[in-house]
């Protein structure tokens, strides 16, 4: 249980980062919730897959592998608002995977 807490947290606080820029530029707070719950589901995923790649990776691989729908469905409105959610992708779900490495997993077999 104490894995799940912290892997939790860890999504918490990933989903703080990345709602922090969208409060900012004034979206709906469906998708300020969307972008929150999408990060607090992937602490989870993240923290227990087990991918043969160190934990920055795994954590990119996955990231990517979810936000990619998600950009797809957002270009139909907005083009150009793909490139931040990838980006976050990327920079979030190595973060994500690296902390989730480094205190909650130990070290994987790379």
């Amino acid at each position: 249980m104490d894995k799940l807490i912290k892997s939790l947290l860890l999504g918490i606080a990933a989903g703080i980062l990345d709602v922090i820029p969208m409060v900012f530029q004034d979206l709906s707070w469906q998708a300020n919730l969307s972008a929150f719950l999408h990060w607090l589901a992937l602490g989870v995923i993240i923290t227990y897959a087990n991918l043969p790649l160190s934990g920055w990776l795994s954590g990119l691989v996955i990231a990517l592998l979810a936000g990619i729908p998600i950009a797809v469905l957002v270009t139909e409105s907005d083009p150009i608002a793909a490139f931040p959610i990838l980006l976050s992708s990327i920079i979030l779900g190595s973060l994500l995977g690296f902390m989730a490495e480094k205190t909650i997993t130990g070290q994987r077999n790379n």
